[in-house]
């Protein structure tokens, strides 16, 4: 099944003839049927077993991986869900300042027992004063206001209540001039302290710690990001590797099994002795270790790409349980689109550590977790402070026989009282806030001294990876004549062994000098595409690389 990306979810079905089975019918013809060349093929099948000729193809560019994995990756989902986390607790701490309203209505009948003249007025003719009377009475109160805290720590509070009486007895032995009343009242309280939790900078520190918050999940995505491409990177072209050096294991093993053939038939003519024979059979027995080798190694980094990508959903444990067989990832080959570019890099360390400073977000969160530190620094030195509110009242009364006449009453203004005072309070002991002050500060001596310890850390990794740059660079050129150079002392022992100059165990030799130094020569290519992303890391330049773009 072949899928074109970025679309990836379009899908066919292809039959491939397996190359290795084709390897296994020569090896057949030239070794006898008694002999049976195991040769592992594309999709980790060995000839002689059952090859699996349905394979799922993916053709992926290094720009198309890091798309699907951000898409998908639960590292990047995770960081991303922190972010609305945190937006929301911020949201929290600002609501602590919303104004609160309330409401409240209640209504009570009683027929208490009780032998004073207050509650029941004077006596009819006939009554006896010893005796026990019922005190008839209703009592219905409505209150409503609203309270108010703001960034000054002040505390501000409205409250309007009504309440009517009823007392029937009382008002016939005219101890109130009527009834029911009707009485009605607006309070206003002001609170404001003035050591302990008073002022702006303490009543902010919650929302600015949350906003801080917010901040540090900005940074964590972004950082969550950048290490996701670069291990895209370092599997891609691991993978991209694996698979050149796998193909060319397949034509080493090829030709070396063209040259068990061609031995044997020379030796069947009597023009090469036995030991020929073993010496060739001997080099096709290395080439297919090197061939289960590069299966091994292709396969993982297959693996290793696909779960980044999160190729098969959310669960592989559930791919398993619904019936799946063999590995997770069995039956796919990824072949890579991109190739690694011959051009070197040089960059200058000035520059770099600049934009080090200026784009690393795992270095910019430092400066948001002082600041946060900072804050808690100052709250809790004010916690240490004593409790000192001062605290002011105005309320306004009415009273009448019903409820508009005593609201009617109240807007006069000629009922009214108002109270103003002040109130202390402070602990005996203060060890509990002060250790909390004391280790507020020594958190924050403790950030700033990781921050000096990861600005020593990015100068080491820019100049490790400028370093390596200049490394790998250095070794691609002297790796391709090294090949250049035993690719020519090859052919050359080639001739004299055709001459009768030299034997196959001297050509053997430097043939397998010359897979390693090839293959040495293949990896240091995506090696220094490897050491462009650790390059890319170190200065905080992977997500402009890719286009990637935070929004703060």
């Amino acid at each position: 099944m072949k899928r074109e990306l970025p679309i990836l979810r379009a899908a066919r079905r292809v039959h491939l003839c397996s190359v290795i089975a084709a390897v296994m019918a020569l090896a057949a013809g030239a070794l006898g049927a008694q002999e049976e060349v195991a040769a592992p093929g594309v999709d980790g099948a060995v000839v002689g077993e059952e090859p699996v000729l349905e394979l799922e193809e993916i053709e992926l560019s290094i720009q198309q991986a890091v798309e699907m994995g951000l898409a998908r990756n639960f590292d990047v989902r995770i960081a991303r869900l922190e972010g609305k986390i945190r937006e929301r607790e911020e949201v929290i701490q600002a609501a602590v300042f919303d104004p609160f309203f309330t409401l409240g209505a209640n209504h009570s009948k009683n027929r208490r027992p009780t032998v004073s003249f207050l509650d029941i007025g004077e006596l009819e003719k006939g009554q006896e004063a010893a005796v026990v009377r019922v005190n008839p009475f209703e009592t219905t109160g409505y209150s409503t206001g609203f309270r108010l805290r703001t960034l000054l720590g002040s505390t501000y509070t409205l409250t309007v209540n009504e309440s009517g009486f009823d007392r029937p007895l009382a008002a016939r032995g005219r101890l109130f001039g009527f009834n029911p009343v009707e009485e009605a009242s607006i309070r206003f309280t002001a609170t404001q302290p003035l050591l302990k939790g008073a002022w702006y900078p303490y009543n902010n520190s919650g929302i600015r710690v949350a906003e801080n918050n917010r901040k540090l999940a900005l940074e964590d995505l972004e950082s969550a990001i950048s290490d996701l491409i670069f291990n895209i990177e370092a599997v891609y072209w691991q993978l991209v590797f694996s698979s050149r050096n796998y193909e060319a294991r397949q034509n080493s093993l090829k030709v070396a099994i063209e040259n068990v053939e061609k031995a044997r038939k020379e030796e069947a003519a009597g023009t090469q002795p036995k030991i020929y024979v073993t010496t060739i059979e001997g080099q096709l027995a290395r080439r297919k270790v090197e061939m289960n080798d590069a299966l091994l190694q292709l396969e993982n980094s297959r693996d290793s790409l696909l779960d980044l990508l999160q190729y098969k959903g959310e669960s592989l444990r559930r791919v398993w349980e619904e019936g799946g067989k063999g590995g997770s990832f069995e039956g796919i080959r990824v072949i890579p689109l991109s190739e690694p570019t011959e051009q070197s890099i040089l960059p200058e360390r000035g520059p770099s550590l600049t934009a080090a400073f200026e784009r690393r977000a795992d270095y910019r969160r430092f400066t948001v977790l002082l600041d946060s530190q900072k804050a808690l620094v100052d709250m809790r030195r004010n916690e240490r402070l004593p409790q000192l509110d001062l605290t002011a009242t105005w309320a306004q009364f009415g009273l009448d026989d019903s409820f508009n006449d005593a609201f009617s009453s109240l807007g006069t203004g000629d009922f009214y009282g108002w109270t103003i005072g002040l109130q202390l309070a402070m602990p005996l002991s203060n060890r509990g806030l002060q250790s909390s002050y004391d280790s507020a500060r020594d958190r924050y001596q403790q950030l700033q001294w990781q921050r000096l310890q990861a600005e020593n850390l990015i100068i080491m990794e820019v100049d490790q990876s400028i370093r390596r740059l200049k490394s790998m660079a250095r070794k691609q050129v002297y790796l391709d004549d090294l090949v250049r150079l035993k690719a020519t002392e090859l052919a050359a022992e080639r001739t004299r062994l055709a001459g009768g100059l030299s034997i196959p165990f001297t050509v053997n030799t430097i043939e397998n000098d010359l897979l390693d130094l090839q293959a040495q020569a293949l990896q240091v290519k995506t090696s220094l595409e490897g050491a462009r992303a650790v390059y890319d890391r170190a200065t905080g330049g992977l997500l402009a690389r890719y286009g990637v773009r935070m929004e703060r």
